[in-house]
C-alpha cells in the first residue's frame, strides 16, 4: 500500500476559515464560527483563521494564542524576549523590564471592547511554515516535530492550496497504531 501524502489529509483552502488582513478580530471569529458549521463529525474544529492579502494569498494565521496576545500587547512573549536578547540586551536587563511591566488591570469586558480596533494583520502570526502537497506523511511528521507547529500551509507550485493540521496527522498515526497487531 503506497504511503499517504499531505494531500490526502489536508483541508483545502475553501474549507478553512479565512479573513482579509484588514478585518477586525471580531470578523475573524465570525469567519471561524461559519467554518465550524461546515465540518463533518470526523473532523476536528479549526484552531486558526487564515489571513489573506488583497490578492487572496495567505500571509498569516490568526491562532488562539495570537488573538489572546493581541488583547494584551503590553506583555512580552517568549519571542519578544528572545529578540531583545539577540539585540544584545543582557538577561538581567530583560528580566527587569519584564518585572516592571504593568499588570493588566482591565476586565475581560474591557479587553473584549478593545478588540474592536484590532486589525487581523496586527494580531496574526506570519505564514512561514509550508509543505508540498505530494510530500509523504512521514516527512510531514518530521516537519511538525522540527517546527513545533500546529499546522502547515500546503503548497503546490508555490501556491497555497490547503492546510495540514497536526490534529489530523495525529489521528491518522493513532489509527494506524491501533490497527497494528500487538
Amino acid at each position: 500500500m503506497p504511503e499517504r501524502t499531505v494531500r490526502d489529509l489536508m483541508l483545502p483552502l475553501s474549507s478553512y476559515a479565512s479573513v482579509p488582513e484588514d478585518k477586525t478580530l471580531r470578523d475573524a471569529l465570525l469567519a471561524l464560527d461559519k467554518a465550524q458549521l461546515g465540518l463533518t463529525n470526523d473532523r476536528h474544529h479549526h484552531r486558526a483563521v487564515l489571513v489573506l492579502d488583497r490578492g487572496g494569498n495567505v500571509v498569516g494565521k490568526l491562532t488562539h494564542w495570537a488573538i489572546l496576545r493581541s488583547l494584551e500587547p503590553r506583555l512580552l512573549g517568549k519571542d519578544d524576549v528572545q529578540s531583545l536578547a539577540r539585540a544584545g540586551l543582557s538577561p538581567e536587563f530583560i528580566q527587569s523590564m519584564v518585572d516592571n511591566m504593568p499588570v493588566p488591570a482591565d476586565t475581560l469586558a474591557g479587553l473584549c471592547r478593545s478588540s474592536a480596533s484590532i486589525r487581523v494583520r496586527d494580531a496574526m502570526v506570519p505564514a512561514r511554515e509550508s509543505i508540498e502537497a505530494d510530500t509523504p506523511l512521514s516527512a510531514a511528521i518530521r516537519r511538525f516535530i522540527l517546527t513545533h507547529s500546529q499546522s502547515l500551509l500546503v503548497t503546490e507550485e508555490e501556491k497555497v492550496v490547503g492546510i495540514l493540521r497536526l490534529t489530523d496527522v495525529f489521528e491518522e498515526v493513532a489509527d494506524r497504531i491501533r490497527r497494528c497487531p500487538a
